[in-house]
């Protein structure tokens, strides 16, 4: 997928996760805005858009109608511009509004305690930061993304 701002070039999306779950009913959609460049301190960063969306449906209509809307409240702002920053190395992934990652919500992109010690963080509820990492970080994510794999089959 390619966007094209109305001002510059077309840039590739290769290295944001383009949509990902954000509860029932909700989507958090991506869009790169940025090349990923080196930090002084090895972490990757890229820009990005965020679009968050909720199902909202007519459960009383036959059949049961639902419509997209952009999110509000418990769901946070319905776009956002944030910076993504991965360190492949040290498996750790973070979001911040600011450029230098002050201000971060970092985390570990595998669990680190038992019973789920060393598998991928991909779920809903921590905010997919191993698949969000892998697209920044796709060397250092082959084996966790075959963990991933081999738990669906």
């Amino acid at each position: 997928m390619l966007v094209t701002p109305s001002t510059g070039p077309t840039l590739p999306q290769e290295h944001v996760l383009p949509v990902f779950g954000c509860g029932t009913g909700c989507r958090v959609e991506t869009e790169q805005l940025s090349l990923p460049e080196r930090m002084p301190d090895g972490w990757l960063r890229v820009k990005v858009r965020q679009r968050t969306w909720v199902q909202n449906c007519d459960w009383k209509s036959t059949p049961v109608t639902c419509v997209d809307k952009p999110a509000s409240g418990r769901a946070g702002p319905p776009v956002q511009d944030l910076w993504l920053f991965a360190d492949c190395k040290g498996e750790r992934f973070a979001t911040s509004k600011n450029p230098d990652r002050t201000n971060s919500w970092e985390q570990d992109v595998f669990y680190r305690k038992e019973p789920s010690e060393g598998e991928p963080k991909f779920q809903t509820v921590a905010g997919n930061p191993f698949m969000r990492w892998a697209k920044l970080c796709p060397a250092e994510a082959v084996e966790g993304e075959q963990q991933i794999r081999d738990m669906f089959r």
